[in-house]
């Protein structure tokens, strides 16, 4: 019997590439428009400084852009620091029936093979819709105990998502495709318990790493476990308590993954956004003033309180996994924007006085998607406000006018009057134009590399 792992190699080797669907390339560009504008966003933060000193340090070639800098690094670091820089915001896409961040652990990977290879933007449209068909099911297969667990699922099943886009841009074959997904399996990265510190992050950036290099092994002779996904001791049956792998398996074609995608409108957890905007509508339909609040009550689903329960957050990371804040920042700013989780924010006065007026309990009737705030004023007065889907959501998605809004506003202080430019050659990435041209605008005049 042919072992799932290889099943799976074959559909990534034999998809025929006219066959993806004009609105899944659609959904390809609208995935890379928004990845790179939260990459180029964060690329100027601290931690972005720390990984490219110690690239410096250790030498690497001057093969891949990191986004958002006047730098080249080889294209290992390439991958770890733009996948990095792509989720330090949280502003970064989301399957929501997985909580996988499809596009930050294999854009990185894909535009660091392309830019090296002199490849064409049609070629990386493809390869991300095959990465992320690939890491999707494969997170379908073991969540959503996997999850439960403690593994961070983005930085953990992006790495087959890597490996399988860039072992179809090296156009590897069958064996060497099973062996690229068999090393990207003994890879695994990414704890829960990281989340709100810099390490958080990393998992998409080391994860994009770790499935670049598994092709680049693979295609050279390096060999793995031929069922390394569902073998005893293999990824699945370690990694989860009852996978499931028949979705694995399942014929390509009839549903693309990459149409559940959704971007988000604020730049934190997605579980957080109900909140979000119900705090906005509070603020903009009721002309809530904070200080006239004596409580609010915010009914969640249970993953809200287990992955953004921090209920005292003492900095910008800290703050994007707190409901409380979240909220906060809806009701006082009418937005939750990368501004209003500044560390000055975070511990502004009047924003750590209205979380602690906020409490967040668990509705299991609600979808992710959904929230009930109860406002209690101090002059007697109640406000019950519903979110039926929040803004984002696959069912009231962003439009690419507010996807542009989005990527402007995230990189005019770095590109400097380039960003419009960029988004117009992103819209017509599907006519094979050549890689350099997304790359060279993705940066600030003056472009140098590490040598």
């Amino acid at each position: 019997m042919k072992s799932i792992t290889l099943s799976l190699a074959e559909n990534i080797v034999d998809f025929p590439l006219n066959l993806i669907p004009e609105e899944v390339i659609l959904e390809s560009k609208r995935s890379f428009l928004n990845w790179l504008g939260v990459a180029i966003g964060a690329s100027q933060h601290p931690s972005v400084d720390i990984v490219l000193e110690l690239a410096n340090e250790i030498g690497g070639f001057p093969q891949a852009t990191i986004l958002g800098r006047n730098v080249k690094t080889d294209m290992q670091f390439a991958s770890l620091i733009n996948g990095m820089s792509s989720h330090i915001f949280d502003f970064d896409d989301t399957i929501l029936n997985t909580v996988l961040h499809p596009s930050a652990p294999v854009w990185p990977a894909i535009l660091a093979v392309a830019e090296h290879n002199n490849l064409t933007t049609k070629e990386v449209l493809e390869a991300f819709v095959i990465g992320c068909e690939v890491e999707q099911r494969i997170a379908l297969a073991i969540c959503p105990n996997h999850y439960e667990r403690g593994w961070h699922v983005t930085g953990t099943v992006g790495a087959f998502g890597a490996a399988a886009a860039v072992g179809k841009l090296l156009k590897l074959d069958h064996l060497q495709m099973t062996n690229a997904l068999g090393i990207a399996a003994a890879q695994p990265t990414g704890l829960r318990e990281m989340f709100g510190t810099m390490t958080k992050p990393f998992h998409p950036g080391k994860a994009a790493a770790n499935g670049l290099l598994s092709s680049l092994l693979a295609k050279k002779g390096f060999t793995s476990s031929l069922a390394p996904l569902e073998a005893k001791r293999g990824f699945g049956q370690v990694l989860s308590e009852n996978p499931s792998f028949d979705v694995i398996i399942e014929p390509w074609g009839s549903k693309w993954q990459l149409l559940d995608n959704s971007y988000k409108p604020f730049a934190c957890g997605i579980v957080t956004h109900p909140g979000i905007e119900a705090g906005i509508n509070l603020k903009n339909i009721h002309n809530i003033n904070p200080a006239d609040i004596d409580e609010i009550v915010v009914e969640v689903h249970p993953l809200v309180l287990e992955l953004t329960g921090k209920e005292t957050p003492q900095n910008q990371l800290e703050a994007k996994f707190s409901i409380y804040h979240c909220v906060a920042a809806g009701i006082i700013f009418g937005k939750a924007s990368e501004a209003q989780f500044a560390n000055n924010i975070v511990l502004r006065e009047d924003v750590v006085n209205l979380r602690k007026k906020i409490k967040a309990v668990i509705n299991n009737s609600l979808m992710e998607d959904q929230t009930l705030l109860h406002a209690k004023l101090k002059n007697g007065n109640a406000i019950k406000i519903t979110i039926e889907h929040a803004v984002g959501s696959k069912e009231k998605p962003m439009t690419n006018t507010e996807l542009e809004e989005k990527f402007i506003e995230l990189t005019s202080d770095i590109l400097k009057g380039r960003e419009k430019k960029l988004i117009s050659k992103i819209w017509e990435m599907e006519k094979s134009l050549p890689i350099q041209e997304i790359t060279n605008f993705a940066t600030p005049l003056n472009t140098s590399s590490y040598k």
